[in-house]
């Protein structure tokens, strides 16, 4: 009975200390106009603290000297000019519920507490239909183009997957910089498959049964295990596409027929401080850009 209480004390301790952050960020509520987040109706979020949302994660990157209060459970909601445009949920990390719609998952999340992620789970209606991703609004991006806080960030497409005998597959896409800035993201030829999958499930395929097939590599993981160097950075320039291409060696038998293939290309997250994150050749992205192709094997 020992062992048990003091595991229970234990995370009545992280969730209290995770879950009661003190409000530091400098913010005037009585600013109306433009974009704001606002949690619980009590902390805001807006022009004067916020320094730019990257819309292809969607990511909000806070000014210096302000902080993402973590709150473990409760709503936030997401005004343009003081209008409400959509509300979603939050919910600690640690939490079995999964909702749908928006939400923010934290205490803790993946990103330092200078970045508010805001995700998104599909939802279906009754009839089987999809609802618009309310993120994706253009009022949210009007309004964040007036104060000089929208980011287009990166977009990756698959171009094709093939397969080079039984068990070699190649998959190439192509990583864009939808901004005029240089932005930096990881390059799997400098990090080495292995290191660059530590980060990513890397390519996924699942035929039309929902039978899965993927690779059998190794992943090698950071020592120290939060550990990163400039050295796995490309640059990608303003406005460039880049065209990248993995081969895996030793992946699962593909029969003839169609399938779907899933590849979520990684970037940097929890590793990368504020002070860190403008480098003298561009600025590193974080996050991760989720794809799926239909594709024909032979």
């Amino acid at each position: 009975m020992r062992n048990s209480t003091t595991l229970i004390n234990v995370i009545i301790f992280l969730v209290l200390t995770l879950g009661c952050e003190k409000n530091d960020n400098n913010i005037d509520t009585k600013i109306k106009d433009g974009f704001s987040l606002i949690i619980n109706d009590s902390i805001t979020y807006n022009s004067n603290s916020i320094d730019f949302y990257d819309f292809s994660t969607h990511l909000i990157y806070l000014k210096a000297g302000n902080k993402f209060t973590y709150s473990n459970r409760g709503t936030f909601s997401i005004l343009v000019d003081n209008e409400d445009i959509y509300t979603g949920q939050m919910f600690p990390m640690y939490s079995s519920y999964f909702p749908t719609g928006s939400f923010i998952q934290c205490a803790p999340n993946f990103y330092n507490d200078y970045i508010i992620p805001i995700g998104f789970n599909q939802i279906i209606d009754t009839a089987g239909n999809t609802i618009d991703d309310p993120r994706n609004d253009s009022r949210i991006i009007e309004a964040l183009k007036k104060y000089n806080q929208y980011k287009q960030g990166l977009s990756s497409d698959i171009i094709s997957v093939q397969k080079l005998s039984d068990n070699k597959i190649k998959i190439t896409f192509e990583l864009t910089n939808l901004d005029s800035e240089d932005l930096q993201f990881l390059d799997p030829d400098k990090m080495g498959l292995g290191l660059f999958h530590y980060f990513t499930n890397g390519l996924i395929i699942k035929d039309t049964q929902n039978n899965f097939y993927t690779h059998k590599l190794t992943t090698e993981k950071p020592e120290p295990w939060d550990s990163w160097t400039t050295d796995w950075l490309t640059v990608i320039n303003g406005n460039e596409t880049k065209t990248i291409s993995l081969i895996y060696n030793n992946f699962d038998i593909l029969p003839s027929g169609e399938y779907t293939a899933s590849f979520s290309y990684p970037g940097l997250s929890h590793q990368i401080e504020k002070e860190e994150l403008q480098q003298n050749n561009g600025r590193i992205w974080l996050g991760q850009l989720n794809n799926t192709k239909i594709i024909d094997i032979e």
